[in-house]
Parts: structure tokens; sequence; C-alpha cells
């Protein structure tokens, strides 16, 4: 076995002992399971390299779980199941008359040490023992305290990576899978999931997820009151399962059918958003794994994180909405509308192409405002926006400039050919309007377009409004029901 820190003391126990074997195991947390560490023994069965299971260790796994020291000072009588009773062994090792392990660094290492020469320790042999255990202690903390210092530069490396990432304008669903992979290679998993649900939905959908998820669960909508992650979301809880039972209807996350393993461990954590979003974070791993305290710390911390970066975005969203849309009909509201014909102007210089700006307006709507109550009228708005849009070619912007009144506009289109459509919007009746208590409304429509009518803003709008207003001369032939 390689030299380490650790084997010259076991060596010196040994020796000092006239021990058959003393061994030294470090307890894996992460994989539940006993490394031998150091070893200095006469049995031919013992491998350099060992790794226990916990649970199948024998003795050794009593005196890591309890943290009692365990002297057996007649084993002779155990032999017959010495496999079981001490694993490293084989049924072929026989005449071990007396063991001592005791627990180093609460738990952290099992120090044993067993004997062919007489029955056990005696309290002078015990107490070397004990020593030794001691002086193990402090190197196993020496080298926790290095392993912490990597793994805590690690955790910061990946935290700081992240939120450098999240202001560099990556699209929020790279961000998401970049986050997810990043957690789930920190906490030693095999799949990593971001799931979100809506305010007021009763089914989620997956925001994030590690590469090799399958891909029947991408994009598929689930309901929230099934499954693990179902589960979380409805009661707002951390849920760990350290060991999924196969055999259980009820371990599955998402869906029944999904493609997943269900024998290992699962981790999640739920978040919710101050504008009703809800979020679980969720790790599985297809064998039974435990996280350290500053793992969990670093992904609750990166977890926080992505939560106020998820809100920025949707505030953002929010605010967008309210500053560019008509809270009524949903359509560009008037600084919306000017900003885009704006760009479109700097657009069609670039490219020396034409549009056109269409102004339609519904009248008599004064009357309509006496007679209506606002609940109504804003219903009617909203109607006539629905089927102006529905006339209207694809490819057109409409806004919303006042409640009667709408922009249009027609990129790449002439002027008469832009005024050709909003004729026809009166003329065949494709907006069909039935007015309040017997009063109809008629389109009236104008059009100006660039660069014939205007080459700069200050000059479309002039001609737009003063045709719209010369339209308003015009008796309309019949008005639309």
């Amino acid at each position: 076995m390689e030299q380490n820190s650790y084997q010259p003391m076991v060596n010196l126990l040994s020796n000092i002992l006239d021990a058959y074997t003393t061994a030294f195991f470090v307890f894996d947390p992460k994989n539940r399971q006993l490394d031998l560490a150091a070893v200095q023994s006469l049995s031919k069965f013992i491998p350099d390299s060992l790794s226990l299971p916990l649970e199948q260790s024998g003795i050794l796994s009593q005196v890591q779980k309890v943290g009692q020291t365990i002297h057996l000072d007649k084993l002779q009588e155990a032999t017959s199941s010495l496999c079981l009773t001490l694993p490293f062994y084989r049924e072929g090792e026989s005449h071990i008359k007396g063991l001592f392990a005791v627990p180093v660094a609460d738990g952290a290492g099992i120090l044993y040490v067993d004997t062919k020469h007489g029955w056990g320790f005696n309290d002078k042999q015990q107490k070397l023992i004990r020593e030794v255990a001691d002086l193990l202690a402090r190197e196993v903390s020496d080298r926790n305290r290095g392993t912490k210092r990597v793994d805590f530069a690690r955790n910061f490396e990946i935290i700081n990576r992240l939120d450098e990432v999240a202001f560099k304008g990556y699209a929020l669903e790279s961000y998401c899978e970049l986050f997810v992979t990043e957690l789930s290679e920190l906490v030693g998993a095999d799949y990593g999931f971001l799931a979100l649900k809506a305010p007021g939905r009763k089914t989620f959908q997956l925001l994030g997820f590690t590469a090799n998820t399958p891909r029947g669960l991408a994009g598929q909508s689930f309901q929230a009151k099934q499954g693990l992650i179902g589960w979380i979301f409805q009661n707002q809880k951390n849920l760990l399962i350290i060991r999924l039972n196969p055999d259980t209807p009820d371990h599955f996350l998402f869906s029944p059918g999904e493609n997943l393993p269900h024998a290992g461990t699962l981790w999640g954590i739920p978040a919710q958003t101050s504008l009703g979003y809800d979020l679980v974070l969720s790790f599985l791993s297809r064998r039974m794994i435990d996280w350290n305290s500053d793992s969990e710390k670093a992904v609750t911390h990166a977890f926080h994180f992505f939560q106020l970066l998820l809100e920025q975005i949707y505030y953002k969203e929010e605010n967008e909405a309210l500053t560019t849309y008509d809270i009524c009909t949903g359509l560009f509201n008037g600084p919306a509308f000017e900003a885009r014909l704006e760009g479109l102007i700097a657009a069609s210089m670039q490219t020396s192409s034409s549009f056109a700006l269409g102004l339609i307006q519904f009248e008599p709507w004064q009357v309509i405002s006496t007679k209506a109550l606002p609940k109504k009228i804003r219903q009617l708005q909203r109607e006539i926006a629905s089927k102006l849009c529905e006339a209207l070619p694809k490819g057109v912007l409409v806004g919303q400039l006042a409640e009667n009144r709408f922009g249009v506009l027609f990129p790449e289109t002439g002027v008469q050919e832009a005024q050709n459509i909003l004729d026809e919007l009166a003329d065949y009746g494709k907006i069909a309007l039935r007015g309040i208590k017997g009063i109809r409304l008629y389109p009236y429509s104008a059009s100006a377009g660039y660069p014939q009518d205007g080459a700069k803003i200050e000059e479309l709008w002039p001609v737009a409004n003063q045709r719209l207003f010369a339209a308003f001369r015009t008796k309309p032939e019949r008005p639309l029901s």
C-alpha cells in the first residue's frame, strides 16, 4: 500500500502489540462506506485497497454508528461467521482470539486491532491503542481541514462562475441548464432538475435540467398533485429521501411512466418568488449519498441568488409590459407605437425600403361614452382591437393611440396599397361591430407613406392626421353592424 501519514502510526502500533491485523478505516459519508486508509496484517486476504459499505461492515458499522469501543476477548466462538463479523476476512481465517475497535474523531474513522496470541488486550495495551487513536484523530482533523479548504474553494468557484454568467446576457434557458449542471456536479448527483409553476396553475414544467435527462420530460407539463416533485410544490417543504423504493408506486418524480432511476437518493428544495411563481430545485442520484452541510449551504445560496435573478427578469418583463402595451386591449400603447415607428424609419433608411403609416378612428365615440358604463366601453374597445387584428394582414403592427384611434404600420408597403387595405375594412365590413343602444360605429381611415410623404417622423404624423381629419368630412355610405 502506498505510504501515507496514517501508515507509520499503524505500523508502530501493530509491532508493539504483535498484532495479527492493525487497520485504520476512514468513513466516507458521501458514499456511506469505510475506506481502508492504512493496514499491517499477516492475513493473505486483506487487499491494500478496500472499501466496505457501512451497512455491510459487521462490527465496524456498530463502532461507527454508535460511537462506542468494542472489545471482544473470546472471538474464537464467532469464527464460524467471520466473514459477517469481520467482512475483510474470509472463512479460511481462524484462531483470532480477541479484537479491539475504537472510533476515531467522532466516527470519522475506526482503528481496528486483533490478535492470535492472547485473549484480548490488557489495560496497558488498550491505553496504547486509544493514544494512537487520538494521534490518528489529529491527523484526520488536519486532513479534513485541508479537504474543507478545497471544498470551499470549489464551491466559491462555482458560485462565482454562476454569478458572472448571470450578468453576461445569457438566455434564461441556457443559464438554467448551466445552473442545474454546475450544482449537480457540486453535490455529486447524477440528475438535476429545476421546475417552475406559474401563478394559479395546476401544472408545472422543467425550466432547466442536466443533459442526461430523458427527452420526453423536456417541454412536458406535469400535474402538481402527483409525484414527489409535485408533493414539494404542494407542501412547500424540503424533501430528502436517502433511499428511493422502486417497489413503492408513489416513488416517482414527475409521472409514473418516466424513464428515471427510482432506487437512489432524492433531494428537493422549494422556493417562491414575490410574483407568485413556485420553484423546485431537485437532485437525483442512482446510489445512496449524503451531502455535507457545506455543499447544502452552497446550493441554498445559489438557489436564493437564482430566485432573485428570476424575480429581476420577471419584474423587468412586467415593467416592460406595463410601459409598452395598452392595459385594456393589449396592443402597443402610444409611446411604444411611436418608438416602433422611429425604429422602422431608421431601418428603412438603411435598406432604402418604403412603408406606410395608417390611422383608423371609430366614430361617433363621444356619443357612446355618454350612454354606456366604463366597463361596457372597455369591452367594446377589446372587441374592436381583436377584430381589427384579425382583419389586417399578417406582419403589420397595431397600436392603441386613443380610446377609439388605432395606428397601423405596414412594413415594405406603399401608401396606396396600405390605403386600399384600410378602405377595404369599411367597404366590405370585415370588422362587424354593434354599437350601444342603436348607435353605429364607422371606421374612418387615412395613411401616409415613407418616403414620398415624409422622411422624418415629424413629417409623417401631420400628413396622416390631416388626411384622417379630411376623411371625417366624408359621409359614410353605410354603417357597420
